[in-house]
């Protein structure tokens, strides 16, 4: 028997039995579109959450400041524009925000009066950090290069100063400076945010005592992978800029909290993976299984095409091919649904696959029924070779 007809013989009979390898071939067109899903979708998935400001929240920043408890006692402490210039050189930095903090400044609204922390920040401050308004907005390019006197208060500002009332568009006495208050921080990552007042750093500058220096400068990476090497070059960069105070250099990022957001993820993708495994071994099962009753059933059969000259060689091959059939049956409805599922993804993350991971996706998915289906039809095929001619042919 020729493989021709081995193909052609093995289609039949699985179309014949379309019925009883059902079940068979549904779960391995599971198992094969969540494969396939899986790794196109994965990468991309990941990494946009790599991205994701609000489930990171500062676990991607290096924080570049330094340790006055180790400065030598005439060191400026402070940072330059150009330093900040050279970090958004940096291939791995996607913002840089330079900022001035300030703490203890009187700030007052009608009779009320507190000392709280005053930060001068740009624009880009709420690009590298995730800070949620309440209300109102942000600070703009505009209100930074106008120097306008605004600001934005966190919650517990507005609860001590301003009561019930609504603090939008009334003006806050900071350092002795009239700031219109132009919005309101919501939940945030660091709880001091929400009892400080930020206002543009040029204004700040310009305008408050104290506060002309950059103190602060904050280096949001591109993704978790790329913080420690950011980091590495943050230091290198700030170290040449600032030769001999390189041990007064606070250069941090919080490793641990990457490695808890990668734990999670990763046994999510364990338990994925250990969910398409199971699926795709009891889709193996299924077709053994059915093999072996197919085996029984055709027992006479069997016997027959070995009476007219069948080797034990092509009567496996006829069932390893059958088996086969089912198994790439199944891999085929699962790429088709594996496609549809990758292309509603997309669109329900807002993010594109890697033609080239779909590619490699769906050539491992194949090379996989393969082997299931080889698999899962040894036995059977064993146990069909080894029949006797005569004892098969009296089989009832």
């Amino acid at each position: 028997m020729v493989w021709k007809d081995l193909l052609r013989t093995a289609f039949k009979q699985v179309y014949r039995n379309r019925r009883r390898y059902k079940g068979a071939i549904i779960g391995t067109a599971l198992g094969i579109a969540g494969l396939i899903t899986v790794i196109t979708m994965g990468d991309s998935v990941e990494s946009t959450l790599g991205k994701n400001l609000e489930v990171l929240g500062s676990a991607t920043v290096v924080k570049a400041g330094w340790d006055y408890l180790n400065t030598l006692r005439w060191h400026h402490g402070r940072f330059t524009d150009g330093d900040v210039e050279d970090l958004r050189q940096l291939q791995g930095a996607l913002h840089v925000s330079p900022a001035e903090w300030r703490g203890r400044v009187p700030t007052s609204y009608g009779k009320k009066t507190l000392r709280l922390n005053v930060a001068g920040i740009e624009a880009n401050f709420f690009e590298a950090f995730y800070l949620p308004m309440e209300s109102g907005r942000r600070i703009t390019k505009e209100d930074e290069v106008s120097l306008r006197q605004v600001c934005i208060i966190g919650q517990t500002v507005q609860k001590e100063l301003f009561g019930p009332t609504n603090p939008l568009g009334r003006d806050l006495l900071v350092g002795g400076i009239v700031f219109h208050v132009i919005g309101v921080l919501g939940g945030v990552e660091d709880l001091s945010y929400m009892e400080s007042v930020f206002v543009p750093l040029s204004t700040a500058r310009a305008k408050l005592t104290g506060m002309r220096d950059i103190r602060h400068i904050y280096v949001r990476a591109v993704d978790w992978n790329s913080v420690a090497e950011l980091h590495r070059q943050v230091y290198t960069v700030l170290s040449a800029n600032h030769p001999g105070y390189s041990e007064s250099l606070s250069i941090v990022y919080y490793p641990e909290r990457i490695v808890a957001i990668q734990t999670i993820v990763f046994v999510f993708k364990f338990f994925l993976y250990s969910a398409i495994g199971v699926t795709l071994i009891l889709g193996g099962l299924g077709i053994t299984n059915v093999m072996l009753a197919v085996v029984n059933e055709r027992t006479k059969e069997i016997g027959l095409r070995k009476a007219v000259g069948a080797t034990e060689g092509m009567i496996v091959y006829q069932f390893l091919f059958e088996s086969l059939t089912v198994s790439l049956v199944g891999a085929l409805i699962g790429i088709i649904c594996g496609l549809w599922a990758v292309e509603v993804l997309q669109t329900l993350f807002q993010t594109a696959a890697e033609y080239g991971m779909f590619l490699s996706s769906v050539i491992g998915s194949v090379l996989l029924a393969v082997f299931l289906g080889v698999a899962s039809g040894l036995l059977p095929a064993a146990r069909a070779g080894r029949l006797s001619a005569v004892e098969a042919m009296k089989f009832e």
